[in-house]
């Protein structure tokens, strides 16, 4: 039996990649190793143990150990990535799993040197049933809603139990040499690991479809949710004049704003001041007329409107975000940029306000040297408004205090400022800064938070 177990392990090596390649557009690849993305990982963990059986026979069979614990630890991630599904506000132990998959490579390893072959399935059986079990219980507790697309998994992963099982018990009723190795195993035994096999490829592909169906449901309704957006800003657009449609949004934006009112009236004096400097220096004259930096005053409010769309969790976090956390709050600027670029906005002269806060709100968190976010831009290809945004934005939020942090002072503030000059910022906009930057600290003072 050695030639035909070989062709399947082959077969299904290949079998299985496909389904690696076809689900991989599915996961964000910078999670792969968080846990809504263990089963992708399981899907990679069991291709490279199917790859290892199909070379074993001819490369070495201390490959073997490899093969078995990757078969083990694609167990193991399916049974925490439902356990995930079932409690996604607690965070798994990373650590753990490892460990564990350490563990049983280092048995297997001990039982393939010591042990007979007998030994060596019912260590990877039991192990791999215990896997299985709990995937089994987590699914059991997930709740009929959720299930019912995952029933066919449920299904099969039984299935998969079952037929481990009777393998194990096939084997021991039969007469088996100590030295045989999985490629040796007689015709009955082998169809019943090509029968369990089977039930692996349904219970992935089923994974494959329930994750699509997830996705899509996700996307219908952030679809949805911004539409209504949408909707409700073009509802405000023709009931209200150009004056209160801009007032409606300044409310919507400190509504969902974790700074205070002061932070607005202050970072508008702060863009007003340093527009002011650099047309007085000869800097951008001809983009900062009286009617723009007007408008980029009105504007100013809205560069956070973006918070909208964050999450309570996140946005009135009391203490330091996390990198996870980060990521979802840098995402107000695309979330601002889209809110406020909806379509046929035409609200006379304001029209041009609502320009401006397009370019603060997507483009106030670029970076001169292009380090910064959503876009990466980097010089002349940030808005001017932008940029500007960037530096009263960063000032005022040193100065300031936080819940992870006291206030700095204006000379710490100013310090910081200047050392981001031509990195963080543009350097003309440094440089009116540095000569306003006595008039900054008055109104920092004037405006203060009480």
């Amino acid at each position: 039996m050695q030639y035909p177990n070989e062709i399947f392990f082959l077969i299904a090596t290949v079998i299985l990649w496909g389904l690696v390649a076809t689900s991989k557009p599915l996961v964000n690849q910078d999670r792969v190793f968080q846990p809504e993305s263990y089963w992708f990982l399981a899907f990679v963990f069991t291709a490279s143990a199917f790859t290892f059986f199909a070379i074993a026979s001819t490369v070495n069979l201390a490959l073997l150990t490899l093969a078995n614990t990757f078969v083990v630890a694609g167990y193991l991630y399916i049974a925490l990535f439902f356990r995930f599904l079932r409690k996604s506000e607690a965070s798994p132990h990373r650590v753990l799993p490892l460990l564990a998959i350490l563990a049983f490579g280092l048995a297997f390893e001990y039982a393939r040197q010591r042990g007979v072959f007998t030994e060596r399935v019912f260590l990877v059986t039991a192990t791999s049933s215990l896997c299985l079990i709990w995937q089994l219980i987590e699914l059991s507790l997930l709740g009929k809603i959720r299930l019912k697309n995952l029933k066919l998994f449920f299904f099969a992963t039984l299935m998969e139990l079952v037929l481990a099982l009777v393998r194990l018990g096939a084997l021991f009723f039969q007469k088996i040499s100590p030295g045989m190795n999985l490629y040796q195993e007689p015709l009955e035994i082998t169809l019943i690991r090509w029968s369990w096999f089977a039930f692996t490829v349904i219970s992935y592909v089923t994974l494959i479809g329930y994750w699509i169906n997830k996705l899509s449901i996700e996307n219908a309704k952030a679809t949805e949710e911004n539409n209504a957006i949408k909707l409700e800003l073009a509802h405000k657009k023709l009931e209200q004049s150009e004056l209160q449609f801009l007032a409606s949004l300044n409310a919507l934006a400190k509504a969902r704003d974790n700074e205070t009112g002061n932070h607005i009236v202050r970072t508008q004096n702060y863009v007003r001041l340093l527009a002011l400097r650099l047309r007085k220096d000869g800097h951008y004259a001809e983009e900062l007329t009286d009617h723009n930096i007007d408008l980029l005053f009105k504007a100013a409010p809205l560069h956070d409107i973006g918070k909208i769309g964050i999450p309570d969790h996140v946005l009135l976090k009391n203490g330091p975000l996390t990198d996870e956390e980060w990521v979802i709050m840098k995402t107000h600027t695309s979330i601002g940029e889209y809110v406020l670029n909806t379509s046929d906005i035409d609200i006379n002269a304001d029209h041009d306000v609502i320009a401006n806060a397009i370019k603060i709100a997507g483009g106030h968190h670029e970076r001169w040297n292009g380090a910064g976010y959503p876009r990466g831009l980097a010089g002349l290809a940030i808005p001017l408004p932008a940029r500007i945004m960037a530096l009263a934005d960063m000032y005022d939020a040193l100065v300031s205090e936080r819940v992870y942090k006291q206030a700095w002072t204006h000379q710490r503030a100013a310090q910081e400022i200047i050392a981001g000059r031509s990195t963080y910022f543009d350097p003309v906009i440094v440089d009116a800064f540095i000569a306003e930057q006595t008039t900054f600290k008055d109104i920092a003072d004037q405006y203060r938070d009480v």
